[in-house]
């Protein structure tokens, strides 16, 4: 029973030493021990088991498993693979947007003023003179409705504009010279193609002219279609109609044709 007892004793001490030994060896280094280990326990069993010596048999063979056991467990933890952390990648730099710039945009216009106006040449035939009319040049201010009387009439919104300007006429029989003021408007109708149709009509008065005065009131009337010839000055005016034009003495009166070009300061 003593020997028993050293022999569990001097064997438990050895599998410590083989844990110790294996721990610090190779994984095949540990199994070659583990193997030559196991053949010693199967020999021993063998010679045991010839002497019928049953309680170191099961002994043996009880040791035999546990050392399997733990060989098996040591070579799972020795197989595992390392765990790599990752290294993170490098931050991002993000450039923060460039500031907007809000560049206000110039007035239009050819100034930058912004007023709407016309240049407006005109012809009055009389059928007298060196050219058988008066002919002249004045240039207005256009202005948006404002009495609403587009929308009591139930005309489109700026349909109609109203015109104050001033111009230079000279010609004809009995040489009319003056500078008149204008005041009159236009009246947009319907779109006829490609044109814009319009009834135009105003007063005149000769501020300076023949006799180094004034004159009298005149007027106009007529119709217009506005045209884009293309040459990028937008649409210009073309109006037929009857005008008349008078100094303190001379007048000039008869079919009027007129080329108006609008213009935006």
């Amino acid at each position: 029973m003593k020997k028993l007892i050293v022999f569990i004793v001097t064997a438990m001490f050895v599998v410590s030493a083989a844990g110790l030994v294996l721990a610090q060896r190779s994984l095949d280094e540990e199994r070659d021990a583990v193997r030559a280990y196991l053949k010693v326990v199967d020999t021993k069993i063998i010679n045991y088991r010839k002497a019928g010596n049953k309680g170191k048999v099961s002994l043996l063979q009880t040791e035999k498993q546990a050392t399997l056991a733990r060989w098996y467990k040591l070579k799972n933890l020795m197989e595992k693979p390392a765990v790599v952390t990752p290294t993170p990648p490098p931050p991002v730099v993000v450039n923060p947007p460039a500031p907007v710039v809000n560049i206000p945009s110039p007035p239009p216009g050819l100034f930058g003023i912004g007023v709407p106006t016309a240049l407006t040449g005109l012809y009055i035939n009389t059928g007298k003179g060196n050219y058988s009319g008066t002919g002249g040049i004045k240039g207005e201010v256009i202005l948006d409705d404002f009495t609403g009387l587009d929308n009591l009439l139930g005309l489109s919104p700026k349909a109609i504009k109203y015109k104050l300007g001033v111009g230079v006429v000279a010609g004809g029989g009995g040489g009319l010279k003056g500078i008149p003021v204008y005041a009159g408007g236009t009246i947009a109708l319907p779109m006829m193609g490609g044109v814009e149709p319009y009834l135009v009509g105003g007063l005149n008065y000769v501020v300076y002219g023949n006799g180094k005065t004034s004159g009298k009131i005149g007027g106009d009337a007529g119709v217009g279609f506005k045209v884009d010839f293309g040459f990028g000055l937008g649409k210009t005016g073309l109006e037929l109609g009857w005008g008349v034009v008078r100094s303190n003495n001379v007048t000039s009166k008869g079919v009027m044709f007129s080329v108006s070009q609008p213009i935006l300061l």
